[in-house]
């Protein structure tokens, strides 16, 4: 089931089916360094490990190569201050080659975090949340905040280069900013609000010196760093010298350079060349290079960098390993087959469910892996919202009566659903940040999920629904049965076998819901237009610094995920009034609230302004919540040093990227 957030900016440029056939099929060619065989394509023999013991100051193939003279000597292709890194447990051996997977072309999300978490500032490896966890510099030597806030500097590193050898200069800042972020022609229809002031005036970029940007905003821009540092999408840095041929304001020819390589013209051409994943020859400045792109084939398949800017404490080139492969699978169930096999050495995500536990701890010992703990970026296993805009205005009525959510609440028999649908994991729980969380409250959480049929008809009771039919279904005043649809994408076995039992449990009380399974792609249809009665999903964290996020579970701040339960309301919000519907007045203070959370650069006082949004939250019972979900995992080979024993799935925080791939290495033979 797709991640119900904001479209992030990774998402400008994620060469997809649509656009692949829009492009006419986008001729994209890996490409070699020129007199050295760095995108080697002898196949892969298929071991993993063998490091070998080698523990030179560069991977030995590269000292080769420089000795052979096919490269500059390793002082001159790191940075003069390499960002030197601490490896987790102990320094490495260089060799071996990584096996992990990814669930069809278009799961980039896996190489984005594990392959290419390189920002200009990073979070620290253990997540604590947003307002705790420390911003580290990256791609930077050090960064500056002026003027409470409005001000970024960043000093950049000498020396620097990309994949190709060529030098990083603030020119590829400049070229990133100016003629990708903020040209309008290549955002016709505006701009990332990452790049945009309080008052929706763009930010100012500014050269100081050779080693030295800054981007000035009108206003403090809380959560810049933060956004920065937690979403691989944002392009801060482009390689000039490769995309100044692509682009129409350097080379009044690039709309027959993008048709020669399939593509409509210089914009769209601009939209699939810019996903270095798909496009081989975009040099980077990750610690592997892919030598094809994820869209051809059935594997990615990525190299070391020799111009890599990061060593460990002993002064030795990162990464320690060669290789990383990524098969392309087309079912998960798949990617568990080959893990229990043993044939991948480190994964996240995707397979770990409560379902594909059993099979994957059992094979630990013949597949040669242990498995790791992963916080789950969810705050619920499901939620059901009732539309509360709905065009009826005697179900909006209906649906908008607190007593009667709080009623259906009750009915919930949660600790059941969680001991069938769950495996016994997690706790009852509403859609509120669970415990752990920088804005965990109990109250909010635990909040009428007591299951009591005496209360729920208490409070059905109560919502005026006392007559019944001759089935036992309670009538509203106007003589109507109370009986409604649950929309549910068919994608989400768990949703539906939980579902199943919710509305069980209902019509115990004389409520009569039917289930409606659809394609997720119907149910978002059907969602957004407003057509839903009641509609299930599951449960993102509360962002506090960054956009808008996963926040509309908690206020109807975006049309797309509030639809559930206030599309009307979010739509009134984010169009400034101009469309949608007023929402009453205590929303609209929460609303209020919100901007003036997002608005406040001190994270302290953010996290309270967070908390009073939340308080309106658990006044409004937007959803009804199932329960916290389980415990997620992954697996790594036994022999893999430096993957740390827990993740935070947290989608800001990009595990595993913060923990610092380029230090995992093998000990001894797979």
């Amino acid at each position: 089931m797709t991640p119900d957030r904001r479209p992030s900016p990774s998402q400008r440029g994620v060469l997809d089916r649509r656009t692949l056939l829009r492009a006419g099929g986008g001729l994209l060619v890996a490409t070699s360094l020129a007199g050295c065989g760095f995108f080697d394509t002898d196949p892969d023999d298929g071991s993993s490990g063998g490091g070998g013991g080698a523990k030179g100051k560069e991977a030995p193939s590269l000292k080769e190569q420089a000795d052979a003279g096919k490269l500059p000597k390793l002082a001159d292709r790191l940075p003069a201050t390499p960002l030197v890194v601490e490896p987790l447990k102990e320094t490495g051996a260089y060799g071996g080659t990584w096996h992990s997977a990814m669930i069809t072309q278009e799961d980039l999300g896996w190489l984005r975090f594990s392959l290419g978490y390189e920002p200009l500032v990073r979070w620290a490896p253990e997540w604590e949340g947003v307002t705790k966890t420390e911003l580290l510099p990256g791609i930077c030597e050090k960064y500056e905040i002026v003027d409470d806030g409005k001000e970024f500097v960043f000093h950049l590193r000498k020396g620097l280069k990309w994949s190709d050898g060529k030098p990083v200069t603030a020119a590829d800042f400049a070229f990133a900013f100016t003629d990708y972020n903020t040209d309008k022609q290549l955002h016709q229809y505006g701009m990332y609000e990452l790049w945009l002031s309080a008052s929706g005036k763009p930010a100012r970029f500014e050269i100081v010196d050779d080693l030295t940007v800054k981007y000035v905003f009108e206003e403090p821009k809380p959560g810049f760093l933060e956004e920065i540092a937690g979403t691989t999408g944002v392009r801060m840095v482009l390689p000039k010298h490769y995309f100044e041929k692509f682009h129409i304001k350097y080379n009044k020819d690039a709309n027959a350079v993008a048709k020669k390589a399939g593509s409509a013209d210089w914009i769209t051409h601009m939209e699939i060349i810019a996903e270095p994943w798909n496009n081989p020859a975009m040099p980077t400045l990750n610690a592997w290079v892919p030598r094809n792109a994820a869209i051809k084939g059935s594997q990615v398949v990525c190299e070391r960098n020799p111009y890599y800017w990061k060593t460990d404490p002993d002064g030795r080139q990162l990464p320690y390993i060669d290789k990383v492969i990524v098969q392309i699978l087309e079912e998960v169930e798949v990617e568990v087959l080959k893990i229990s096999n043993g044939d991948l050495d480190m994964q996240l995500y995707q397979f770990g469910t409560v379902r594909n536990k059993p099979v994957v701890s059992r094979n630990r010992t013949k597949g040669g892996y242990r498995i790791v703990d992963v916080e789950p970026d969810s705050a619920n296993t499901m939620i059901i919202g009732f539309n509360r805009t709905h065009k009826d205005k005697k179900k909006r009525a209906l649906y908008g009566n607190k007593d009667f959510r709080i009623g259906l609440s009750h009915a919930i028999n949660r600790q059941k659903i969680i001991d069938t649908v769950f495996a016994g994991q997690g706790k009852p729980w509403q859609a509120g940040p669970n415990e752990g969380n920088e804005l965990y409250n109990e109250e909010l959480g635990t909040q009428y999920t007591e299951y009591s049929v005496a209360k729920a008809n208490e409070y059905l009771d109560r919502a005026g629904l006392t007559r019944r039919n001759g089935d036992g279904i309670r009538l509203t005043k106007e003589g109507d049965p109370v009986a409604f649809r649950v929309f549910v994408a068919s994608e989400a076995a768990d949703l539906v076998d939980a579902l199943d039992m919710v509305r069980t449990d209902w019509r115990e009380v004389g409520v009569d819901a039917t289930i409606s399974r659809m394609a997720e792609t119907l149910y978002w249809e059907r969602v957004e237009a407003g057509e839903s009665e009641a509609a299930v999903w599951d449960c993102n964290n509360f962002d506090i610094r960054t956009g808008t996020g996963g926040n509309h579970y908690y206020l109807p701040t975006n049309p797309r995920g509030s639809s559930r339960f206030g599309g009307e309301w979010a739509k009134w919000y984010m169009r400034e009034g101009e469309d949608g519907e007023e929402p009453p007045a205590r929303i609209k203070k929460q609303l209020e609230l919100f901007d003036k959370m997002r608005a406040t650069f001190d994270p302290d006082k953010a996290l309270e302004l967070a908390r009073q949004v939340l308080e309106i939250t658990k006044e409004e019972l937007y959803y009804i919540g199932i329960s916290t979900p389980p415990k997620d995992y992954g697996i790594v080979r036994t022999n893999m040093v430096n993957v740390p024993d827990s993740f935070n799935a947290t989608g800001f925080h990009q595990a595993p990227g913060p923990s610092n791939p380029s230090t995992y290495f093998f000990k001894g033979k797979a």
